[in-house]
């Protein structure tokens, strides 16, 4: 993965991409992660955990200068049970940009390493959410919004609605069997049990 990694990080002067985690998930690379989050979301009173949902967390690509974590992008796992079919699915989550570094194209070409990556897996779809001004952005890395579809993430007893937020559910067909079903994913509610207050 560093091979693949290396043109891109070579482009950066002083960054470095790197994919973790990586053997012994490293502890302070994860703090640095928490670090850069908490510039976005920051949590009142308590301190900020990385990956803040271990069970459906594989992966995150980041990228680093000097020591810090300036740009993440994670990577989501889980198997999707909608209208008698199963799909294997992955999403992005925590996309996040440290404020000193906005608006240089840092998210995009990291987010083209994570889409790569989530290709190379194979699964059926890819899917998430985002705010409705980003699904362009997002559109660019190659997914796409889905008309109508709502994310019901949380559990059953609390379902977490991504209509509740104004979220666009975002989607790549990537097997045959979600491009022959692409249908049913439209004007919909897509639910998928991912614990409670989740959601991708």
């Amino acid at each position: 993965m560093r091979d693949i990694l290396y043109g891109f990080a070579k482009r950066l002067t002083c960054m470095e991409l790197i994919q973790y985690p990586q053997g012994n998930c490293d502890k302070k690379i994860a703090d640095k992660i928490a670090a850069l989050e908490n510039t976005a979301w920051p949590q009142e009173g308590e301190e900020t955990t990385f990956p803040s949902a271990p069970d459906t967390y594989l992966t995150s690509f980041v990228l680093m200068e000097a020591g810090a974590a300036i740009c993440h992008v994670g990577i989501r796992k889980a198997v999707l049970s909608h209208k008698g079919e199963e799909y294997l699915a992955y999403g992005l989550s925590e996309v996040v940009t440290h404020p000193d570094y906005q608006k240089r194209g840092l998210a995009a070409q990291t987010i083209k390493q994570a889409a790569q990556f989530i290709i190379s897996q194979q699964p059926d779809i890819s899917i998430f959410t985002c705010a409705r001004e980003k699904a362009g952005f997002y559109a660019r890395g190659g997914w796409e919004a889905v008309p109508g579809a709502c994310f019901v993430g949380g559990t059953k007893e609390k379902p977490f609605r991504s209509d509740s937020l104004n979220l666009v559910t975002m989607m790549m067909f990537l097997s045959p069997k979600s491009r022959l079903h692409r249908e049913d994913f439209e004007h919909t509610d897509i639910i998928f049990a991912l614990g409670e207050g989740q959601l991708w």
